[in-house]
């Protein structure tokens, strides 16, 4: 038997009993980084993202210019304004855009068991569902987790010019009582010139007053969904400020390179500079329509495709009017059949609505602006949001029922007569990837 000194013995010992406390550390520090709730934002960006810092996304890679020199992570937009530790950015951060997709809402729930701030029953499928468990918080937030849209609503408008009737809910929270919208999270981006109708159905804007409008529903925000005390005027600021300097927009497209090159306007460059303006014509890309290189070729011609009426006698710049924006200049919302009872997905709500004067009837999935007009020729009525950085953040619409480009433009031709050739398809989808 081999003998050791007791001198030998204790030093063994001392080095086993190190190892074990190295490896309880380890496995503990490995817990708390995964239970611990992060920023999306990537680590690596510490206080601040250069401008023009390309991220990568399935078209390529976006970046955002801000005109504060550079987007600056330490303002108000990122800290917790509530109770439930949200903050501005934990739902809107650069790598989508400034908005937040599935893919990044399943990273947040796998990293931290679904204990990240962005999970909060104000936004689960019904906020009388069980959390308690891992498995039970995958099943109450599904609809982030698959759609990436937040539960929105309320009740219905009193004295509105239509009535609610009846109700189809499969998460069992919508009544007639009690409206339930789901929404994606709009990007805040692009505003310089864009429209001054905020939210998607309008609720917070002031006439045509953007920042007032903004002022209003980050109000609103923080003493609603972040569930905090009212903000101060000089957080408000602070916010609005931030969000108002971001231009965002593809910068890259692989084969066809930077946006920007070669005579492109392409990039959140160039568009921080462009006036508003309205007309609804692109023209970043005139540059490249008889360009050598393929790919810059068919983005030319996808644009060109969107500025021209189609053959059915429908162009896109009807309710794209802001020039190189893609927003509408005149601040109107309109019905593009996303709220329709056609394209109904099982997961969402219908609800079925009379003329009260009329007794017409009418069934959507979101009441629209007419929940906050009382209007019926209201109800069903968007925003149209800025097209840029539309690669980084889909799905698209306002309930997410388009998962890709492609889709979008599909629902087009299926709900309002468009007619493209597969040629043309392609064409319009690699100019939207370039947006």
């Amino acid at each position: 038997m081999k003998r050791y000194s007791s001198r030998s013995l204790g030093l063994r010992i001392g080095v086993a009993v190190a190892v074990v406390a190295l490896i309880g550390l380890a496995l503990g520090l490995a817990y708390y980084l995964r239970s611990k709730p992060r920023s999306p934002t990537s680590s690596k960006y510490q206080n601040s993202i250069p401008n023009n810092h390309p991220i990568g996304n399935s078209g390529g890679e976006a970046a955002t210019f801000s005109t504060q020199g550079a987007v600056n992570l330490t303002g108000e937009y990122f800290k917790a304004q509530g109770t439930n530790g949200q903050s501005c950015a934990t739902c809107h951060i650069p790598e989508d855009a400034w908005s937040i997709t599935p893919s990044t809402l399943q990273r947040l729930f796998d990293e931290t068991d679904g204990k990240h701030p962005v999970f909060n029953p104000i936004d689960a499928n019904n906020p009388n569902m069980d959390i308690s468990t891992v498995e039970a918080r995958r099943a109450a937030y599904s609809m982030l987790l698959t759609r990436g849209v937040f539960r929105r609503g309320g009740a219905p408008r009193p004295d509105s010019e239509w009535e609610l009737i009846a109700v189809d809910d499969p998460h069992g929270f919508a009544n007639l009582d009690q409206l339930v919208h789901w929404r994606r999270a709009m990007p805040t981006i692009n505003f310089a010139n864009g429209s001054a109708t905020v939210n998607w159905d309008g609720g917070s804007t002031v006439g045509t007053d953007q920042r007032a409008g903004l002022v209003n529903l980050t109000t609103r925000l923080i003493t609603g969904s972040m569930q905090g005390p009212p903000p101060t005027e000089e957080a408000i600021a602070s916010i609005v400020d931030f969000e108002s300097s971001l231009s965002t927009a593809q910068l890259t497209v692989p084969d066809a390179g930077r946006l920007d090159s070669d005579g492109a306007r392409g990039g959140p460059e160039a568009l921080s500079t462009m006036p508003k303006a309205g007309g609804g014509r692109f023209n970043l890309f005139d540059a490249w329509a008889n360009s050598e290189n393929p790919k810059r070729a068919q983005i030319a011609r996808g644009q060109a495709v969107f500025n021209k009426t189609n053959i059915s006698h429908k162009r896109c710049g009807v309710c794209h009017t802001s020039a190189n924006n893609g927003a509408d200049i005149n601040n109107r919302l309109f019905d593009i059949r996303t709220a329709s009872e056609e394209v109904r997905t099982p997961d969402l709500p219908l609800y079925t609505f009379r003329n009260k004067r009329t007794g017409e009837i009418l069934r959507l999935t979101d009441a629209g602006h007419g929940n906050v007009t009382g209007r019926w020729d209201d109800l069903g009525l968007f925003k149209t949001p800025t097209l840029r950085g539309l690669a980084a953040r889909a799905p698209y619409f306002h309930n997410g029922i388009a998962a890709t480009l492609e889709d979008v433009v599909r629902h087009y031709e299926r709900n309002f007569g468009f007619v493209f050739t597969d040629e043309e398809r392609a064409d319009l989808v690699a100019f939207l990837n370039a947006l």
